[in-house]
């Protein structure tokens, strides 16, 4: 009996060690991080480029007569229906600067931009002489200062909506090959070159890093209506032979707004 409980022992002191080395011991699990929430409060600058365009050529010109007698008659059968119309469309680009306000999900702020283009707005009349009159308005610069609102997709994608104010200084230019139009009865061109209108769109922004988003944007711009117009002394332009007669006159002017569409994408720096 004593030797069995001497050898029991023994064997009990061995495998003790092995039974130890097979206990498993689970290691605490890692503390979860967080990743970081994208923060779009604060100022941004960058740069956009892109086309504007408008695939409605527009409206035609209007011809407003000021004649006694036949006049008018006259100048209807100089002209009938033939009118046309076109738009010049063009590249786009500049910069912008704006800021950015965040409210849990939801965004606003406001931003101004600057942008050169070179887009024009064309209409003709066509008499029966035969001859062209053309009367263009063009634009080579333009300015907004817009608000938008917007909401977060995702911590980094935003979608918003925009509008304000557009500004800019156009040219305008009437072109004729009629011999009604001469140096005692010259073409008296009135330009009002300051167009100021409204811009509106949305758009979708994207931050590839903390500070660097990426977005496009669609914007429609209206500048209205221009005072500027054309006055013929004369007339009428029929090719009838009608004697011109001094104190009668016709004014061509452009019966539509100055108005078309941009799509531009935009790359920002934000200091956030």
């Amino acid at each position: 009996m004593k030797r069995l409980l001497l050898a029991l022992t023994a064997t009990a002191a061995f495998a003790a060690p092995a039974l130890a080395a097979d206990v498993v011991y689970e290691e605490p699990a890692a503390p979860m991080v967080m990743a970081p929430v994208s923060n779009w409060t604060g100022l941004y600058l960058g740069v956009q480029g892109g086309g504007a365009f408008n695939p409605d050529n527009g409206d035609n010109l209007s011809i407003v007569p000021n004649f006694t007698g036949a006049g008018a008659t006259f100048l209807t059968n100089a002209f009938g229906n033939s009118f046309s119309s076109e738009f010049d469309s063009s590249f786009i680009g500049g910069a912008h600067i704006g800021y950015d306000y965040q409210i849990n999900r939801f965004v606003v702020g406001a931003l101004v931009d600057i942008n050169a283009l070179d887009i024009a707005q064309r209409s003709s009349a066509f008499s029966n002489t035969p001859a062209f009159y053309t009367a263009e308005r063009s634009l080579d610069y333009l300015v907004t200062g817009r608000l938008r609102a917007g909401y977060l997709v995702t911590d980094m994608a935003l979608a918003y909506a925009t509008g304000g104010f557009a500004y800019g200084e156009s040219d305008y230019r009437f072109t004729s090959n009629s011999p009604a139009i001469t140096a005692a009865f010259p073409a008296a061109v009135n330009s009002d070159s300051d167009d100021f209108g409204y811009s509106v769109g949305g758009g979708m922004e994207v931050k590839v890093t903390q500070n660097i988003s990426f977005g496009a944007e669609y914007l429609y711009t209206n500048l209205g209506d221009s005072d500027s117009s054309t006055r013929l002394n004369g007339g009428p332009f029929d090719g009838s032979g009608t004697a011109v007669v001094p104190g009668q006159f016709t004014d061509f002017r452009s019966n539509g707004d100055f108005d078309f569409h941009t799509v531009t994408a935009k790359l920002s720096y934000r200091f956030n």
